[in-house]
């Protein structure tokens, strides 16, 4: 489990490439009553005709705002994915260093009980050469093994911290996407109750204009 997921971490270790929300693009139909009224001022018929035309691009911008409203919450709930995977990413990786460190710990100590009986073999005298010399291969044998452990070890070690740094980097562009989703809510919040009060200015006429003759 661990080796998974180091291999499907290791990817962040590439680098952070920065995320950005998409831009808001909507630009909310203009209710122009004055103007409209001028230019209409003996042409009722045309007139309420010109507020069904700024009607339909009113709707048009409802269709906007309610795509923009699903987007936005998309990309909250990215932010929040993102979050809780970097998180849980960092506490594995606060294990594992763990887990390794203790393994580090395990094998010098083992070393160590080889290194003792190394030399109290090079002191005992009373055994013979072929005791001594099959007793000394094993332990030879031995010493290379645990020396290969402690390099993969510490290789492990290095990516583990490399990923952690990674796993940091990644965790601050993750707060200026947040940063980006707060301020495209406002300004989404902003349009819609520009949406709004237009949309109410715009239906108050027309309710004057039907009875306009």
């Amino acid at each position: 489990m661990r080796k998974i997921f180091v291999l499907a971490f290791m990817a962040l270790g590439l680098s952070a490439m920065a995320q950005h929300v998409t831009p808001l693009s909507i630009e909310i139909a203009e209710v122009k009553i004055d103007s409209l009224r001028s230019l209409y001022i003996n042409e009722p018929t045309m007139y309420r005709a010109s507020l069904n035309v700024v009607a339909q691009e009113l709707a048009k911008n409802a269709e906007q705002l309610k795509g923009a409203k699903a987007e936005l919450k998309d990309e909250q709930a990215h932010g929040k994915e993102m979050d809780a995977s970097l998180k849980e990413a960092l506490k594995m990786t606060a294990e594992l260093k763990k887990v390794y460190s203790k393994e580090e710990g395990a094998l010098k100590s083992m070393q160590k009980t080889i290194e003792k009986q190394q030399r109290k073999l090079t002191s005992n005298r009373r055994l013979n050469q072929d005791a001594r010399d099959s007793y000394a291969q094993m332990l030879e044998k031995q010493q290379k093994e645990l020396g290969y452990s402690l390099r993969e070890v510490a290789d492990r070690q290095r990516s583990i911290a490399d990923l952690e740094t990674s796993i940091q980097n990644w965790q601050t562009t993750l707060q200026a996407y947040k940063q980006e989703v707060v301020q495209k809510e406002t300004e989404l919040a902003q349009i819609e109750a520009i949406y709004k009060e237009r949309l109410a200015t715009l239906k108050a006429e027309q309710k004057s204009a039907k009875s306009m003759q």
